[in-house]
């Protein structure tokens, strides 16, 4: 998926795009800034570095209380323990949060199921390798598990308050970007699309479309304060969408070109701006395209 930025939509901070790191829960967007200034990989590579040095630290400390063990088998037992630990929580966490989508609950639920499950199957790991099947299934489970969940607990709270803080950074930072560049939407020009096949399957009222993206198997209709969740196909949504009305500019998002107020530059990267600030990502394959047609 691709990145996108909703500061207004439904009244909620709202990442679409942040699936792999801790994402919105709760109208809180963690990865906000994060989502802006860093690619996918690079979330992933700065987050394993955190983890690894974090590794390191406990290492050092002999937070594990291993004081027969040397510190090189200490940092090597802590770098290759955290890491994989942090793999499976990312993994067991996508599947908690898919579920809590399936249910109608906060992503944050996909935490609470995450960090306990996977630190038990942690847990089972370590006292297996140490001792065997015996030592996995008896009585030290129940001290090595409670402390595995505390660590997957303070991991979560630290890149909770790591994405809090960049969020709010970000927030004010592109609050004063927007308010210094941004055209006015001119007068009596009705931004976005207020009428269109598509309109047929939404809830009534719905307001005018301004750009359409691709979530899982579904379509997302975005509006400037709503949005909702269709079953269907990017192409189909765009058939449905009266002709010369916008442009699809990345695979995944189509764009009604009355609601672009502005474009941005990133580096090689290009973003539109779209009225309430949403920000949509431009293929680099398109802008040629667009420049033609006067878009960019």
């Amino acid at each position: 998926m691709t990145d996108l930025i909703i500061p207004h939509l439904q009244g909620k901070h709202e990442c679409v795009a942040c699936r792999l790191s801790l994402g919105c829960v709760d109208g809180l967007c963690f990865s906000r800034m994060v989502c802006v200034s860093l690619s996918r990989s690079e979330r992933l590579l700065a987050e394993f570095g955190i983890v690894a040095a974090v590794g390191c630290g406990a290492a050092l400390l002999n937070l594990f209380s291993l004081p027969d063990i040397p510190l090189g088998a200490r940092l090597a037992f802590a770098l290759v323990g955290f890491v994989a630990a942090w793999v499976v929580v990312r993994l067991l966490a996508i599947v908690g949060t898919a579920a809590a989508r399936l249910l109608g609950l906060s992503k944050l639920w996909g935490y609470v199921f995450a960090i306990p499950l996977s630190s038990a199957a942690i847990a089972w790991t370590v006292l297996w390798f140490l001792g065997g099947p015996e030592a996995a299934l008896g009585e030290g489970f129940s001290v090595i598990w409670p402390r595995a969940t505390l660590v997957g607990v303070g991991f979560f709270g630290l890149f909770f308050i790591i994405y809090w803080r960049a969020s709010a950074s970000n927030e004010g930072n592109e609050h004063g970007k927007h308010n210094d560049s941004a055209p006015d939407i001119r007068e009596n020009e009705i931004a976005g699309v207020p009428e269109s096949a598509l309109h047929e399957r939404l809830q009534t009222r719905f307001p005018s479309i301004l750009a359409l993206s691709v979530e899982d198997h579904y379509v997302r209709v975005i509006a400037e304060d709503r949005s909702e969740m269709l079953l269907l196909s990017l192409a189909e949504a765009i058939e449905l969408m009266p002709d010369g009305t916008g442009e699809q500019v990345h695979r995944s998002w189509w764009v009604a070109r009355s609601a672009v107020v502005q474009h941005r530059r990133q580096g090689r990267d290009i973003r539109l701006v779209l009225l309430g600030g949403i920000e949509i990502p431009v293929s680099r394959a398109m802008v040629k395209t667009l420049r033609e047609t006067g878009w960019l």
